[in-house]
């Protein structure tokens, strides 16, 4: 008997456990919580893509990474020029977690 450890295979994809959609799309909501507050002209932008999350089916939820990405820069950017650097390293930190998050969630090629 071999002592190498045996492939495990998934039968199917992690969108077909509704516990698991569940835990993307509310990990993704609350990582976009953790933006607000954002600078000036941003809250609703936030707010409005926390929606699109929690409310979207599957097929498009797999699209809002990229939105969620190219916002955290655009708060990111906000945050610099207005000489927060505190606020820049949260956002910046937040950005990390969403990219890892929605990554290791298979949202991102």
């Amino acid at each position: 008997m071999s002592d190498a450890p045996s492939e495990v295979r998934l039968a199917h994809s992690i969108f077909e456990s509704p516990v698991t959609q569940q835990y993307i799309v509310g990990e993704f909501s609350s990582l976009l919580a953790e933006l607000q507050p954002a600078p000036a002209g941003r809250m609703a932008a936030v707010h409005d893509l926390r929606r699109e999350v929690e409310s979207s089916p599957l097929p498009v939820l797999s699209q809002l990474p990229h939105t969620a990405l190219d916002l955290t820069d655009v708060i990111c950017l906000a945050a610099l020029e207005e000489g927060d650097v505190g606020g820049f390293r949260r956002y910046a930190r937040i950005a990390v977690a969403l990219g890892e998050f929605t990554a290791n969630a298979g949202l991102l090629p």
